[in-house]
């Protein structure tokens, strides 16, 4: 007979997970070791709470299962890296950068084009390890520390991650909430608006010392001689961006976006770069690595390999995941946590705490999204606030902080695409960690404009009474 499990249990649980994972980071610079200590810990509560050993492994089974596109995502992203720098594609940005961006800021310019593509692309992952690693690398070569050039270009990408109408992020919050797509877009302005002009003065003033003109353009013109003389480029090597671009603003999905421009950059590569097959699987498992000394320094890394702790680090957390779902230990818990709640801006303070929590505890968007999602709605209604509020709490929130959750799946691969670590560039990823802060302000000073009419809370809560009951 199965025992229902203690909320004590469920804390202790999380505070071991938590514990394993700091520990991990700290004495092995990865969250994979604490995940599977918290995996081992709740087979272990799981298996004396009467769980069959087979029942437990089909709950981890079914919780991986979940994230098999993301697993897909982060392999190819892996490999594209890679054969991007061994085509051209990213020597070419480069090379486009170092032209049109003469004397501008460009610290303000990564991050106002990021944000661009972003909104794009409706994937902040898929910016930054299309446009974001040659962005990065420019910023790079022209002074700007590492830490700073990463939080600008993930700034401007989880613009597009929250806001975009293409972001399957965004959809997921508003099928979770019940809410419609587009006005809940809008709503969302009301926060990111702030957040924008915010960053927009911070990269200003930040970025105003690295401008590409007088010292550094002796360096760049060499920068861009070593380019030419060691790429074969031309209007060809932009193709797989632009390829990957198109496809997705036509609503195409980023699996097969990312397919179209790994399979035509080997086209590219093979055509132009004068490599062999195992030359080419080298780079695609392996990354790209130069003989030469003077090009190493500018571009290499990536491949297949590179992706190893980030896909481990997944395969973990939805395993955990799995787990605390399938064995409820996560409802007891929330209703413990949101008792007693009366006002409005204690319910979004409350929402963007658990949001963040769950981001933090589990490593993971999409539980940070369906969780509170599922779980509030019904007491958004019942404090008379439009489901609105409740999507975009979460998105200010859960999904706002990932990249800067060192053991985050978003961090992790952040990380292992830029090479700086998320301690390093959080203080620099400005719009991160004013969404939240400006979403809960909101939530304690807004004049309630957006209240739904005590009427119109008694009928939702009375339809979703009778569909129940039905």
């Amino acid at each position: 007979m199965k025992k229902k499990i203690a909320l004590s249990v469920t804390l202790m649980v999380i505070a071991i997970t938590l514990i394993g994972i700091l520990g991990g980071l700290y004495l092995f610079d990865t969250a994979v070791y604490g995940l599977v200590l918290g995996v081992v810990t709740l087979l272990l509560v799981g298996r004396i709470s009467g769980n069959g050993w087979h029942e437990l492994f089909v709950m981890i089974k079914n919780g991986v299962k979940k994230s098999y596109i993301v697993l897909i995502i982060m392999s190819l992203v892996g490999m594209l890296s890679a054969i991007w720098m061994k085509s051209g594609t990213i020597p070419s940005l480069m090379l486009f950068g170092f032209e049109y961006l003469l004397g501008m800021n460009f610290l303000l310019a990564a991050f106002l084009i990021t944000g661009l593509i972003s909104m794009l692309l409706g994937t902040a992952i898929g910016t930054i390890s299309t446009i974001g690693i040659p962005l990065f690398e420019i910023g790079s070569v022209i002074g700007i520390p590492p830490a700073v050039i990463a939080g600008a270009i993930i700034s401007g990408a989880y613009i597009g991650d929250r806001t975009s109408p293409l972001s399957s992020v965004a959809n997921l919050i508003a099928i979770i909430t019940e809410t419609k797509l587009i006005p809940m877009l809008k709503h969302f302005a009301k926060t990111l608006f702030p957040a924008l002009i915010i960053c927009f003065i911070l990269y200003l003033l930040i970025g105003r010392p690295y401008l590409i003109q007088g010292d550094s353009l002796g360096e760049i013109n060499n920068i861009m001689d070593t380019l030419h003389s060691h790429f074969q480029l031309g209007w060809y090597s932009l193709l797989p961006a632009l390829l990957i671009i198109v496809m997705a603003v036509s609503r195409i999905h980023i699996v097969y976006c990312m397919l179209a421009g790994l399979v035509s950059s080997i086209f590219i590569t093979v055509l132009t770069q004068e490599i062999s097959f195992i030359g080419l699987l080298n780079v695609l498992v392996h990354g790209y690595h130069p003989a030469e000394i003077e090009v190493g320094k500018l571009l290499s890394g990536g491949g297949l390999l590179s992706m190893t702790n980030v896909i481990l680090t997944i395969t973990a957390s939805t395993a955990l995941n799995g787990l605390l779902e399938s064995m409820g230990m996560l409802e007891p818990l929330l209703e413990k946590f949101f008792n007693g709640t009366k006002r409005a801006g204690d319910l979004i303070l409350k929402t963007a705490i658990l949001s963040a929590g769950i981001s933090a505890t589990t490593c993971n968007q999409s539980l940070a999204i369906i969780i509170p999602g599922s779980a509030l709605r019904k007491r958004y209604l019942e404090k008379g606030l439009h489901q609105k509020e409740l999507a975009r709490a979460i998105a200010d929130s859960g999904i706002a902080v990932s990249p800067l959750i060192p053991w985050n799946i978003n961090a992790v691969a952040i990380t292992s695409m830029l090479g700086v670590s998320a301690l390093d560039f959080s203080p620099y990823a400005f719009l991160c960690f004013l969404l939240p802060l400006i979403t809960i302000t909101c939530g304690y000073c807004s004049n309630r404009n957006d209240v739904i009419a005590t009427e119109r809370v008694h009928i939702g809560l009375e339809k979703e009474h009778k569909s129940k009951e039905s």
